[in-house]
């Protein structure tokens, strides 16, 4: 099972291969091994994923509580739109995005997305795994990757934000551990069922690591 500070190495050394050629971006693969020695492979999105993809968010919105924003399940052609309009963004540097894969199925995902116009410097994370997929260290090694991958890919990149819902705390926990600092919070801005939560908003500053 690889340590983490292994499994940071095994990125750069991947990375040192990009270039600034725009088909680089479909390049990257990169192994890990879970805590329990599930492995599963961090790679970026193709065409062909948008029906796995439908069905792992489709999974995660039907859980009580799930920590993010989606309430209503995805269509397969509106996903398709979706993986087209990202494919683009990510072939475009405005975007990055990794996939978890173990044994052909989607069981996660991470990407951050730029802001745009005076917002520019800054970028959007967001993550979502599987429940089989929690708790064994690879929503760790996924954001560290992203954000990793984030910082060769998109130039001029300052801070990386995130919301998080209140009652998330391995969530909060995680993002904490990153580097992420909470910068703020609007009161009862989510609504589970018939109970009010606030929304965190948390930074990572990227100007100094």
């Amino acid at each position: 099972m690889p340590c983490p500070a292994r499994f940071l190495q095994t990125l750069e050394e991947t990375t040192r291969y990009f270039s600034g050629d725009a088909s680089a971006w479909s390049m990257v693969g990169i192994p890990f091994t879970a805590k329990d020695g599930t492995r599963v492979v961090f790679r970026e999105p193709e065409t062909e994923d948008a029906r796995s993809l439908m069905e792992f968010i489709n999974s995660v919105i039907e859980e009580d509580m799930s920590g993010i924003m989606m309430d209503k399940k995805v269509t397969l052609p509106k996903e398709r739109v979706w993986l087209r309009k990202i494919l683009k963004e990510v072939s475009g540097r405005e975007t990055v995005m990794l996939v978890v894969e173990s044994d052909g199925e989607i069981l996660g995902n991470c990407h951050v997305e730029r802001h745009h116009m005076k917002l520019s410097h800054r970028a959007m994370i967001g993550i979502a795994l599987s429940k089989e997929a929690r708790g064994k260290g690879i929503g760790e090694a996924l954001m560290k990757a992203t954000i990793a991958l984030t910082r060769k890919r998109m130039k001029g990149i300052e801070s990386i934000d995130l919301f998080a819902f209140d009652y998330n705390k391995r969530a909060q926990k995680l993002y904490r551990k990153l580097g992420f600092v909470e910068v703020g919070r609007i009161p009862r801005a989510v609504k589970e069922g018939d109970r009010y939560f606030d929304e965190l908003t948390m930074v990572l500053d990227l100007r100094n690591k």
